[in-house]
C-alpha cells in the first residue's frame, strides 16, 4: 500500500460511488457499528473523505484523523473539510501507523481501502490497528471480498475473481451508472494480475485480526450479498 494508482484517479470518485446503492449500503452498515460515544476516530485509507463525511454526521463531536497513501486524495479531503477543525488528514499507510501513539483512538474505520494490501502485510497491518486502538476500541472494515483464495493466476482463483467482477460490472450498469460500471471494468486487469487490487475472502481478514489479538471478530454481509461486500468488525480486549 506504499504505492497507489489511486493518486492518478481522473474521475469524480464521490459522484460515481454515490450512484452505487450497494456501496452506500456497505458504508452505512459500517457507520452503524460506530460506538456513539467514540471521541477519537482514525479513518484508514480515507481517500476523498466520503466515509469521513458519514462518520462526521454520526459522531458530530468527535475528532477524526484520516490517513491515505495518495497525496491527491489527502488534498481533496483537506479541501472538503477545510471548515471542520475537528477533521485532519495526513499521508501514510496502515502497515505503518508509527505517527500515532499506542492507545490513541476509540475507533478505526476503513472502506474499500484494505484490499489494496499485499497479502504478506495483513498480520502487520492488523497488529498496527490493534496497537493504536484503546482497550475496548473497535475496528470496522467495509470492503469487497472474493470467495476463493489461492496463488495469483491459479485457474480456480482467477475464475472466481473474473466471474465475481464481471457480475459486479453488469450489476453496476443495471442498477448504478454507466460510469460505475466503467470504473469496475477499467480496474479488472489490475484485479486479475493482483496489481494493487487484491481480493481476499472475508475469513482471511478475520483470521488476521484474530491472530493480532482482536476479539469478537464478526463478518456482516451487506446487500446484495452475491457482490461479496462485507463489513468485518472486531474489538481490542
Amino acid at each position: 500500500m506504499t504505492q497507489t494508482h489511486w493518486n492518478d484517479v481522473g474521475i469524480d470518485y464521490d459522484k460515481v460511488l454515490g450512484t452505487d446503492a450497494s456501496n452506500v449500503a456497505l458504508l452505512s452498515a459500517a457507520v452503524d457499528l460506530l460506538p456513539r460515544d467514540a471521541k477519537d476516530v482514525l479513518d484508514i485509507g480515507s481517500g476523498t473523505g466520503r466515509l469521513t463525511s458519514m462518520v462526521r454526521e454520526a459522531l458530530p463531536g468527535s475528532e477524526i484523523v484520516g490517513i491515505d497513501p495518495a497525496p491527491n486524495m489527502v488534498q481533496a479531503a483537506e479541501e472538503k473539510f477545510a471548515d471542520d477543525s475537528g477533521a485532519s488528514f495526513t499521508g501514510g499507510t496502515v502497515e505503518d501507523l508509527s505517527q500515532f501513539a499506542d492507545n490513541s483512538f476509540d475507533v478505526a474505520i476503513t472502506s474499500f481501502a484494505l484490499h489494496h494490501l499485499e497479502l504478506d502485510t495483513y498480520d502487520k497491518s492488523a497488529a498496527e490497528i490493534l496497537r493504536v486502538l484503546r482497550p475496548g476500541g473497535r475496528f470496522v472494515n467495509a470492503d469487497q471480498f472474493c470467495r476463493v483464495m489461492g496463488p495469483a493466476g491459479s485457474p480456480e482463483r482467477a475464475l472466481d475473481v473474473l466471474d465475481l467482477l464481471t457480475a459486479k460490472a453488469r450489476h453496476y450498469l443495471l442498477h448504478a451508472s454507466f460510469e460505475r460500471m466503467l470504473l469496475q471494468v477499467d480496474l479488472l486487469p489490475r484485479f486479475m494480475r493482483e496489481d494493487g487490487e487484491i481480493l481476499t475472502t472475508p475469513e482471511y481478514w478475520a483470521d488476521a485480526l484474530s491472530r493480532a489479538g482482536f476479539r469478537s471478530v464478526t463478518i456482516v454481509p451487506t446487500p446484495p450479498e452475491e457482490l461479496m461486500n462485507r463489513v468485518i468488525w472486531a474489538e481490542k480486549p
